[in-house]
């Protein structure tokens, strides 16, 4: 009896042309796909493959980076302040396993093993994902802002983004507006 070949998981795609956003440090460029120490949600805990996270809306992408102290309602804007923008049009259709909707069934995780501050799930599924599948990466709900869809583009993937803009300053009036929406405040110290 030969071992079945893995079924497709369920795919998330986004269209040529599409723009994805990216919300990241002044001191690090907007394209880095983190193979350091395993310290995001789906990053490959041994280093074997990068993962760029990306959001599908400017929210997405700010949500993830910014609203990760659900419990402290107030944001420093010399926090905010010094992150920077970025954009990146997919140049070819991305495929990405979805771990979200019949995607957490598929793969026999809860929503809430995904959401967990213990990335042991995420990352464990990541490294399966990559080495199983032929996909570009992951496409999942934000935990802080569970409308918002965020992507982890493996850096397999690179050559299917261009960088539109780099090191854009966030807008204040943007920031706040995002934050009041969510119950935060943006505080000028």
């Amino acid at each position: 009896m030969s071992a079945a070949k893995p079924r497709k998981p369920p795919i998330a795609r986004i269209a040529k042309g599409a723009v994805l956003h990216r919300v990241h440090g002044e001191v690090r460029a907007a394209r880095w796909y983190g193979r350091r120490d395993g310290t995001s949600r789906w990053d490959d805990p041994d280093g074997d493959f990068g993962v760029l996270y990306l959001g599908r809306s400017p929210v997405g992408a700010f949500a993830e980076t910014l609203l990760r102290a659900p419990t402290d309602r107030d944001v420093l804007w010399s926090r905010a302040g010094q992150r920077r923008q970025a954009a990146f049009r997919v140049l070819e259709q991305l495929q990405l396993a979805k771990l979200h909707g019949e995607g957490l069934a598929w793969f026999g995780v809860m929503a809430a093993q995904i959401a967990e501050s213990d990335y042991t799930v995420p990352q464990g599924l990541s490294r399966r994902i990559h080495a199983v599948f032929p996909v570009d990466g992951i496409q999942y709900r934000s935990r802080f802002d569970n409308d918002e869809l965020c992507v982890a583009l493996f850096d397999r993937a690179d050559p299917k983004l261009e960088l539109l803009a780099e090191g854009d300053p966030i807008d204040k009036a943007w920031a706040r507006q995002t934050l009041t929406r969510r119950g935060y405040r943006l505080i000028d110290l």
